[in-house]
């Protein structure tokens, strides 16, 4: 990691009453949540948050998000988030992130409760496709650093076909500033699809979704999900979220499950 202290955030958010889950974790869409956050306000920071970019006719847009959860906190805990920008590639940003126990030693035996990366475009709100970051960014130099986490595959499987599905539709409670539906509402939507039966036994510890295509509110879509290969001997799922009027995929993702027991 960058030493930087400029380019690194820590910031400390505390689990709220309404997050954790009937055993007393959070779900992990509100790590994800908070990873959400944390990024804004570090990019507000650094100055090239939303208003910054909205000056040059950009926005940006989250394409992929890859989160793994040693342990999931619960009823009553505070977690310390840390990201720091992590590079600029070709047609994408990244973003690195560590979920730490703000009470330890970030070097000491359970300090890291998970590891996050991320990858966004700087999309062009004229053209609807995305700028390379590094112009729009105006060349802003990112050291080499250490990453937190890399990405498993090139790009997340695709699930031809789902064991379970359910069908639903994006509120106006659900969009973003930019009106389009907002990026955790995906992993929620996906998660929709997962039947009882597994859940209630295993509980979900990581994800790595990849989003396709923007959609708005009154989309209404299908959500499925499949058994796929363990990973390491974690059982994981894949999904896939299609809007029903095209039959455009929105969003693909797989994600990891822990026995309850563990």
């Amino acid at each position: 990691m960058t030493s930087d202290s400029l380019l690194v955030l820590d910031r400390v958010y505390d689990v709220r009453s309404y997050e954790p889950r009937q055993d007393g974790r959070v779900p992990v869409t509100a790590v994800c949540n908070q990873l959400q956050d944390i990024a804004s306000r570090h990019a507000d920071g650094l100055g090239f948050g939303y208003h910054d970019l909205e000056t040059s006719g950009h926005y940006w847009l989250l394409a992929r998000l890859h989160v793994m959860m040693e342990r999931m906190p619960g009823y009553g805990d505070s977690v310390r988030v840390r990201t720091w920008p992590s590079g600029n590639e070709r047609l994408v940003a990244t973003r690195d992130f560590l979920i730490l126990d703000p009470n330890g030693e970030d070097a000491g035996p359970g300090a890291v409760l998970g590891r996050a990366t991320s990858a966004w475009v700087t999309m062009n709100a004229r053209t609807h496709r995305p700028d390379p970051p590094h112009e729009v960014l105006h060349a802003r130099f990112i050291p080499e650093v250490e990453r937190a986490l890399a990405f498993p595959t090139r790009a997340v499987t695709r699930l031809s076909s789902g064991e379970h599905e359910q069908t639903l539709a994006a509120r106006r409670a659900d969009l973003d500033i930019n009106g389009h539906v907002n990026n955790v509402r995906y992993a929620e939507f996906c998660l929709e699809a997962v039947p009882q039966a597994w859940e209630e036994t295993r509980f979900c510890t990581g994800l790595d979704i990849q989003f396709r295509s923007e959609s708005f509110v009154g989309d209404a879509y299908v959500s499925v999900c499949a058994e796929a290969d363990p990973d390491n001997g974690t059982p994981t799922l894949l999904h896939r979220l299609t809007r029903i009027a095209d039959d455009r995929e929105i969003v693909r993702m797989r994600s990891w499950w822990r026995p309850r027991n563990a």
